[in-house]
């Protein structure tokens, strides 16, 4: 067939449609451009394009594919039947019903998708239930059993009569041809987009769902288009036959992996890696070598035979890659561990920096031999609130993940190897060593020995001090933990970040005593790419305001005290406690006393309500975002001017947090770890450049939106 010159035309049109499409997806899809990336997100930017590239090219592809399936390849007649009633003499119109056509194909599936998307909760929290898991896996073998011939689903033979015998007068009776065509597809269709609504349901984006579904519809719709403008080549297409049969077969083979992968979510994720390469294995023995699809063309029995060995081997890669050796854990039930030595990993299925020790420091073979001469425990934490978690954390005084406790052959935590956040593979196994050279001298002092110089006891130190040198019956005064920290060390803000925990006291009152919550200082931020943690260098005064009973008699003395314990962090973290005290005259006046300057720094360094600034916040299921409207007379132009600090605990990847500046709006874009925010989102946001009549830090408090 040779082409005349205005059908080149129409292919160079199609051709910069597919271009255009292209470049949509690729600047418009939110989360995935350069610019959108954060944190660790940043550096693998131009990875994770490819990624996206690869992934929208497989939806096209897999659309294209569904034009094989015995109830979607007929429909290519149909459109020929609808076009080929046409009488146009103007090849551009003849376009134009064509593009008209496919476009109706995409009007119900983008729409599918949209409404994926804005109903992610429908779609993508519900999954996190093991009884929906079961039934989504078991409706994806029931769906498998119709590509193998147990049942059939196709659209009935009146309404494909319909259509095809239709004579389109307008662009929207097209339209409307392409909107039935789609519809009545659907029967075949139903497998894959079920899949592709569990993933954008899971996204929560609307612009990345209609895309999703977008792209898929012009796979779908693509040979539509193709013969809808050449009519002719319907004679160039292969005859339906026993060739789509095997088709079928192999996208059943498919459906049994989907659901082996549910199964495995409901049962046991690490099955993952047996149920799918076994489904893959047997699969494609039976595609390649066992099926009887008779045929007389030799090229596609090779194509099986091709086909079945791909499957063979993907099946064997795909078990490799899910059982890379590592240490081997058993599961802490709460049981006492009387005897040593010992290693209790806390971890959780959201934590980051449990994932990055699970595959970069875990996997390691010296780490792998070192751990092996520890009794291993692992508690996950992920359910980080129920009454288990809470009890085991608080047990072993646990206020972040990851954390590695180590006991001795007592059973007794080595305190100062406790580690909290991620370490590497050689950190890990000098923290062994001396756990372990300890147990071997029977000297428990032998790990604290072999410390590196830069661990020891003057790293940190805590205090109390109060704003008054007497105390008055029935009125109140400052009582503030005091932390110093030796240079290039710190603790930790309300807040940790990426790992960590802050400052815990216990006070011991007298009676009729009362201490209000800490009044925290902004903080600072300490950034080690792919995370970050906040936290406080130098000194840090967390001041308590402190009510004192009436009924007290001047003369005599008050005595507080209070047991405090807290990480204080360098290279590695240090787990430190105290027990203070400090003991206050009672008289009928009270005067400043010499810690009073600490204090009035303290309160200068507290973050303020400022009505001129104005906050939103919004959230979907995969990320938020923080708009911050400055008053008219503050002009910031520059985004490291200012640092926001999210309060809440576990909700955000905090090595992600990335601020940018468009017309004087502030926007502060976060990855969410998937767990549910708090009604309002809270936090600081602290000015890093001194602005006239401007607070030096900000409380953040407003209320969530989602999109």
């Amino acid at each position: 067939m040779i082409l005349k010159s205005n059908q080149i035309k129409h292919l160079l049109k199609l051709a910069g449609i597919a271009l255009a499409i292209v470049l949509v997806i690729f600047t418009a899809a939110p989360g995935y451009g350069e610019e959108a990336l954060t944190g660790e997100a940043a550096g693998l930017a131009a990875s994770l394009n490819e990624s996206l590239l690869l992934t929208f090219v497989g939806i096209f592809l897999i659309g294209l594919a569904l034009n094989l399936t015995p109830c979607v390849y007929p429909m290519l007649a149909i459109t020929v039947s609808i076009f080929g009633q046409q009488s146009e003499s103007r090849s551009g119109l003849v376009f134009l019903r064509a593009l008209t056509y496919v476009l109706g194909i995409s009007t119900m599936y983008s729409i599918l998708g949209l409404f994926a998307a804005l109903t992610g909760g429908l779609f993508g929290s519900i999954l996190q239930s093991p009884v929906v898991l079961l039934l989504v896996s078991l409706l994806f073998f029931v769906l498998s059993l119709s590509m193998f011939g147990f049942y059939e689903l196709q659209m009935p033979s009146s309404l494909l009569s319909r259509l095809g015998g239709q004579r389109s007068a307008s662009l929207f009776g097209t339209w409307l041809s392409g909107l039935f065509v789609g519809i009545f597809a659907a029967p075949c269709v139903g497998p894959p987009v079920i899949g592709l609504l569990t993933l954008v349901g899971h996204r929560g984006e609307p612009l990345f769902g209609f895309l999703v579904f977008f792209v898929l519809s012009l796979g779908l719709g693509f040979p539509y288009l193709i013969l809808g403008t050449f009519t002719g080549l319907l004679q160039k297409l292969p005859r339906s036959g026993a060739w789509m049969n095997w088709v079928k077969k192999l996208l059943g083979t498919v459906l049994v992996a989907v659901g082996c992968f549910y199964l495995s979510l409901a049962a046991e994720p690490s099955l993952t890696f047996i149920l799918i390469p076994l489904t893959m294995f047997l699969g494609g023995i039976y595609l390649g070598f066992v099926d009887k699809t008779q045929t007389s063309s030799y090229l596609f029995i090779w194509f099986k035979r091709l086909t079945g060995a791909a499957l063979i081997v993907g099946s064997i890669l795909f078990y490799q890659a899910g059982h890379v050796p590592s240490i081997n854990w058993d599961k802490y039930t709460g049981q006492p561990i009387e005897s040593g030595p010992a290693a209790i990993y806390f971890s959780a299925s959201w934590c980051i920096p449990c994932l990055e020790i699970d595959r970069m420091t875990f996997t390691e073979r010296t780490a792998i031999e070192a751990m092996g001469q520890l009794k291993r425990f692992k508690v996950d934490l992920s359910n980080y609130d129920s009454p288990e978690s809470k009890a085991v954390r608080e047990k072993y005084r646990i206020a972040g993940v990851p954390t590695i406790v180590f006991l001795d052959r007592n059973g007794q935590e080595v305190v100062r190897e406790r580690v909290v956040g991620f370490v590497s593979a050689e950190e890990l196994i000098a923290r062994i060593d001396r756990v372990k050279a300890a147990e071997d001298t029977g000297d428990e002092t032998v790990a604290l020995a072999d410390t590196p110089e830069s661990v020891v006891e003057d790293t940190s130190e805590a205090s109390l001090v109060a704003d008054t040198t007497s105390i008055v019956p029935g009125s109140s005064f400052n009582l503030g933990a005091l932390f110093k920290m030796r240079e290039g060390w710190h603790v930790y803000w309300l807040n940790p970040g990426d790992s960590g925990t802050e400052p815990q006291i216990s006070w011991r009152l007298p009676e009729g005593f009362s201490v209000g919550k800490p009044e925290w200082p902004a903080p600072q931020r300490f950034a080690k790419p792919p995370f970050a943690t906040f936290g406080h260098e130098g000194e840090l005064l967390l001041a308590h305001e402190v009510s004192i009973p009436a009924n007290l008699e001047p003369g005599t003395v008050v005595k507080i005290g209070a047991d405090i314990e807290w990480l204080v962090c360098d290279e590695i973290c240090i787990s430190q406690s105290a027990s203070v005290e400090i003991e206050l005259p009672v008289a009928q006046t009270a005067s400043p006393s010499s810690a009073d300057p600490l204090f009035a720094n303290a309160k200068y360094l507290l973050p303020e309500t400022s009505p001129d600034w104005k906050f939103s916040a919004i959230y979907d299921n995969r990320s938020a975002k923080l708009i911050i409207e400055p008053p008219a007379s503050v002009s910031l132009q520059n985004a490291d001017a200012l640092t926001f600090f999210p309060a809440q605990q576990g909700v955000f990847r905090h090595g992600s947090i990335k601020t940018t500046i468009d017309a004087g709006i502030i926007r502060v874009d976060m990855q969410r770890t998937g767990l549910p925010p708090d009604e309002r989102l809270r936090g600081v946001i602290v000015l890093n450049e001194v602005i006239s009549d401007q607070p030096r830090s900000i409380i953040v408090d407003t209320e969530w939106h989602k999109k």
